[in-house]
């Protein structure tokens, strides 16, 4: 069969026309741009950075990103992929990101890009008094109230050295909240007391020392030390309290001890069995620290503060627990057994007194008073030891 020039020239244009065609629907698919969120920051931030591409990735092919140290893949789908680091290399930084085959070969040019890491500034807590009177009587509570501010917001703690042979104290502190140190001196003279705040950066820092001079004397003598009250809330002598009420549970009963000199009114313990009995002993959980699930039980001390102000010992329903600086105060240092005045605590074991007080910088230690020998020391919460309450 014989095919005419006029013919193979049809076929040829339209050959031609149609491989044209399929050429044309072959797109190369490359990165037409790339970003990166922030483009400076301090160490420790998280960095985005991001590619677009002009067309979906070929089957084998990833879009992958160097920061300097390998290789990373970015995901996403279509034509927009991402990546999010925590960066900490400080300094004008590049990135490089590429298309790679499953071979790790790159297809085409790199796209890169610029950014920079700064170092991280730590301020010091600055630390201030918020009240604190410039004298004090011996052996009696002192009260200092201290906070601290932090713009960086990373405020640990406050430790008050109080000067006069004593072991500082710590608690842990929080941003621009008053922290209330209390502390009993047992010698006259002028103690000049320091303290600081402390952070958690890195590296941590201290704010400036601040110090205040206390004039501790011994206080006025009274006629009496302690002085009795009824289940009542009133006072011995005064309305239907008589004078020398005896121990009971009416209402002219003697059941609380006052302390002339503090001001503190102190629960009395008893022998009958009851709430106050003085052979139940109890264990001191918080609500930070309750791994035996007691804090709110009976058994625990919180537990018997809400018992007692439920019955409104003595008139009253503000009792607590006391600090450990309350409980050294009525501590009787004359080698007696125990180490108080019996004629207005009668019913005292001699054995461990829990305080309110934090032992160390976690929760797992109080501090304890013991009234056979008047030594105060930490022990762990779940310990069971006798409770005297105070308001």
């Amino acid at each position: 069969m014989k095919i005419s020039f006029k013919t193979l020239l049809t076929f040829g244009l339209l050959f031609a026309i149609t491989s044209t065609a399929h050429a044309a629907t072959v797109i190369k698919t490359i990165i037409t741009q790339t970003s990166v969120t922030p483009k400076s920051a301090t160490a420790g931030t998280m960095f985005k950075f991001t590619a677009t591409l002009n067309a979906p990735l070929t089957t084998g092919n990833k879009v992958k990103i160097d920061l300097g140290n390998g290789l990373a893949s970015m995901t996403g789908t279509k034509t927009s992929y991402s990546l999010s680091r925590v960066l900490f290399t400080t300094g004008a930084q590049t990135y490089k990101v590429g298309i790679y085959n499953a071979k790790n070969v790159l297809q085409g040019n790199v796209s890169s890009g610029n950014y920079s890491v700064s170092s991280k500034i730590n301020n010091a807590p600055i630390l201030t008094l918020v009240s604190g009177n410039d004298s004090a009587y011996s052996r009696e509570v002192y009260t200092l109230q201290l906070k601290a501010t932090d713009v960086d917001n990373n405020l640990r703690s406050i430790t008050v050295d109080w000067k006069d042979g004593s072991k500082a104290e710590t608690q842990t502190a929080t941003n621009n909240a008053p922290l209330t140190f209390t502390h009993a001196y047992a010698t006259v003279g002028k103690f000049t007391l320091s303290a600081t705040a402390k952070d958690s950066g890195t590296p941590a820092l201290t704010s400036k020392q601040l110090s205040k001079i206390i004039n501790v004397t011994s206080p006025s003598p009274s006629p009496s030390a302690y002085t009795k009250i009824c289940n009542s809330g009133a006072l011995e002598g005064e309305e239907n309290c008589p004078i020398n009420p005896v121990l009971g549970s009416k209402a002219t009963d003697w059941a609380c001890t006052q302390d002339n000199n503090t001001g503190l009114m102190w629960e009395v313990k008893t022998t009958d069995g009851g709430l106050r009995d003085m052979a139940k002993t109890y264990t001191n959980f918080t609500p930070d620290y309750d791994p035996n699930k007691l804090y709110g039980s009976a058994t625990n001390a919180d537990g018997f503060v809400v018992d007692v102000n439920s019955q409104s010992l003595c008139g009253a329903n503000d009792w607590r627990m006391p600090t450990r600086d309350e409980l050294l105060g009525i501590v009787k240092s004359d080698f007696s057994n125990p180490s108080i005045d019996k004629n207005y605590f009668p019913n005292t074991p001699s054995s461990l007194f829990w305080s309110s007080s934090r032992f160390t910088y976690g929760s797992v230690n109080a501090w304890f008073v013991g009234f056979d020998d008047g030594v105060s020391n930490g022990n762990g919460r779940y310990s069971y030891s006798s409770v005297r309450l105070v308001r």
